[in-house]
């Protein structure tokens, strides 16, 4: 059983959402609070409102969201994300070749099994009808039950023949339900066997591994999946209590089997797998399995690089996370079957997260014929899984972010140049919007500041465009290098732009697929030169100066004048570069025969001209000239106070902070006055017209 077609509309976070030709590995990235987990909570519902795996399993459902099913329609509304709409949830189904084998099989059974759980729910109680064929309700109801049975079959039959299954909930706002009748659905999802028929076995984000003492060991298999139904999508608090008595069940088993010669393949199969999980995941240590003891008891032995043996529950949350995850999946056997595994990352570091995805798809996935649903908001674990076969790859957005109602997926795909440069410039993959607009901060000094700050101050104007670092010259390059010719081309998928410090004009390459826009200030940092807000933040550092609104202006003006020697040498030095590089010109004839008496004359030629601009403009009284003009117009931005915008605003407020002695430093400071600033609204005016344009275009 896989699923194909996933839709659904207005359902908690979710406003609509929309997944069609899904593989055997889907993984949806997001933000937090994007409504990731809706997605599951979605599936189960469908589920459960077709069949259930124990006694009314829908009323759990109800039960784990605290919704209480007497007080009308009221109550469902937290099940909305618009109160005023309907709720939908519609999903297409495949089964596999062999659960079209077994339930043709045993269609009459399987449906006999159905009916009389929703005639006597208590069926589920004595774990199956026929062991309570002897009370006198079961005898009384037979004949109506086999009547159903032979109404209803023909229909079953003919459900089997087509390629999809269609499930599909609609709740209306007044509290009504509307469910798409398909018999086969109702069967399968009421027919707990994961050797023969899918299930949807749910691993919820809250997953603690305690310690277990193994005392009794269950052989039954019957009382084991009825164990095991009860926490598969509901209480799966309960999933990882008893792994190690599991694990000494299946021991046992193997061993049965072993003696039987029956099942040899299985468990050479587990114990290769268990063997390839601690090669690739853990090398230094050894996992031996259960081993028995003298004393007749068992034990479960990891070996160290140090040859010291202790125990499985003496490993770590992140160890058991990986061992213990993939050992109650494996050990419930289950086969063609829907796993929905909520952030697998949970207690992991990036180191053990490489490699996983594909662990599950190969060992839990492709050998098992299970479809996976990952949730992840994990930027190391989809990198392993974007662009390479086998995965679906899909980003998430919160509801309402996305102005055209397109839907809350798309597809990750990393396909193209353009993507995979951009991807890789966004950094983390779960923040990364496919199709969005792209904007490059290329600032000089810290560019990861300036997407901060502009994150900061502009949260809603921001929201669904990629922020992009220039702080990486060399991906940077390779964005422009590639939206050039994206643009020559002729298809370039989105619109970028590109921002850039007053002082950085001329020093950054552009190209013709970005609009450049550069700030009205000499540094993103002049933003910042608000007094109130810096006498706020001096305040919350309880230092034992006093510092008002006048106190803060005054020092930063000074700080500024400390700033002007070095900006001075900065303008001078840019002004003789200029005027050097404009001398220089290396041409000569491409079709030369003679290249090196060519070169060699465009040199004496440069020569000269240099010459020329030493007796002209960088004559000495031309550069003391030059000088006082720099000064005296440093001296009018004091005067007309525009010092704030012309001046570098990071140099002065390093000064500020050596100048007043503060002792956080300076980029505490700034980023303090950061979110003092979003924390008041503030939305500098220069900053505000170019981001509007960007986010109106």
């Amino acid at each position: 059983m896989k699923i194909d077609t996933l839709l659904i509309n207005n359902f908690r976070g979710i406003s609509r959402l929309e997944a069609r030709n899904l593989g055997d590995t889907v993984i949806i990235a997001g933000q937090n609070g994007s409504g990731k987990s809706c997605i599951f909570d979605a599936i189960r519902l469908l589920k459960s409102s077709y069949g259930g795996y124990q006694q009314n399993e829908w009323q759990q459902f109800f039960g784990e969201f605290a919704i209480q099913l007497h007080g009308g329609a009221r109550n469902l509304s937290g099940l909305f994300n618009d109160i005023r709409k309907s709720l939908v949830i519609e999903c297409y189904f495949r089964l596999r070749d062999s659960e079209k084998a077994y339930v043709n099989a045993n269609a009459a059974e399987l449906l006999e099994t159905t009916i009389w759980q929703t005639l006597l729910p208590e069926a589920f109680q004595w774990g199956g009808y026929q062991k309570a064929l002897f009370a006198n309700q079961f005898r009384e109801r037979q004949p109506e039950v086999t009547a159903r049975v032979k109404a209803e079959l023909p229909a079953l039959q003919n459900e089997l023949m087509l390629p999809e299954l269609l499930g599909k909930i609609e709740i209306f706002p007044n509290g009504n339900i509307s469910i798409q009748n398909c018999r086969l659905l109702s069967v399968l999802f009421a027919n707990y066997r994961p050797r023969y028929l899918g299930v949807i076995d749910f691993h919820g984000a809250q997953r603690h591994y305690g310690r277990e003492i193994v005392q009794g060991i269950n052989l039954s298999l019957e009382q084991s999946n009825q164990q095991q139904g009860q926490h598969t999508l509901y209480n799966y608090n309960n999933k990882y209590n008893n792994v190690k008595s599991e694990m000494a069940g299946n021991f046992i088993k193997e061993l049965l089997a072993e003696k039987a010669i029956a099942r040899a393949g299985d468990s050479a199969s587990l114990s290769q797998t268990l063997k390839e999980l601690f090669e690739a995941f853990f090398p230094e240590k050894k996992f031996l399995g259960p081993q028995p003891t003298p004393e007749g008891s068992l034990s479960f032995p990891v070996v160290t690089p140090s040859g010291a043996v202790h125990d499985l529950d003496e490993l770590s949350s992140g160890e058991k996370e990986i061992l213990y995850g993939y050992l109650r999946i494996r050990s419930s056997a289950p086969l063609n079957s829907i796993i929905l595994l909520d952030e697998p990352e949970l207690h992991l570091n990036p180191r053990l997260i490489r490699g996983l995805p594909e662990f599950y798809r190969k060992h839990l996935g492709e050998a098992l014929q299970n479809q996976l649903w990952l949730v992840t908001h994990s930027d190391a674990l989809i990198r392993e899984a974007v662009g390479k076969p086998g995965f679906n790859v899909y980003h998430m957005l919160p509801c309402g972010s996305d102005a055209n109602a397109s839907g809350q997926l798309r597809p990750l795909s990393i396909k193209e140049d353009i993507e995979l440069v951009l991807a890789d410039l966004v950094g983390d993959l779960a923040a990364y919007r496919p199709g969005g607009k792209g904007l490059l901060f290329e600032g000089g000094g810290n560019s990861d500041f300036d997407k901060t700050l502009a994150s900061v101050l502009f949260r809603e104007e921001l929201r669904g465009i990629n922020l992009i670092s220039g702080a990486n010259k060399t991906r940077v390059k390779a964005l422009h290098e590639v939206l050039e010719r994206a643009y020559l081309n002729g298809d370039l998928p989105t619109k970028f732009y590109s921002i850039v410090d007053r002082d950085s004009d001329g020093e950054v390459e552009g190209s013709k697929g970005l609009t450049r826009f550069v700030w009205d200030v000499y540094h993103i940092e002049n933003y910042l030169l608000q007094e109130d807000v810096i006498s706020d933040v001096l305040k919350s550092l309880d230092l034992k100066k006093h510092f008002d609104v006048n106190a803060v202006a005054t020092s930063l003006e000074n700080a500024a004048r400390l700033a002007v020697p070095g900006m001075l040498q900065h303008s001078i030095r840019s002004f003789a570069n200029s005027k050097l590089l404009s001398s220089i010109d290396l041409g000569f004839p491409p079709n030369t025969l003679t290249i090196g008496r060519d070169l060699h004359a465009a040199v004496e030629r440069s020569v000269t001209r240099i010459q020329a601009m030493l007796s002209a403009n960088l004559s000495e009284k031309e550069l003391i000239n030059k000088e006082q003009e720099f000064r005296n117009q440093f001296e009018q931005s004091f005067a007309d106070g525009s010092w704030k915008g012309t001046l570098p605003g990071r140099e002065i407020l390093k000064q500020f902070v050596a100048l007043e002695g503060i002792t956080v430093g300076y980029e505490v400071f700034r980023n303090l006055i950061v979110t003092r600033m979003g924390e008041l609204g503030r939305k500098p005016i220069g900053m505000k017209k170019i981001i509007d344009r960007i986010a109106a275009d």
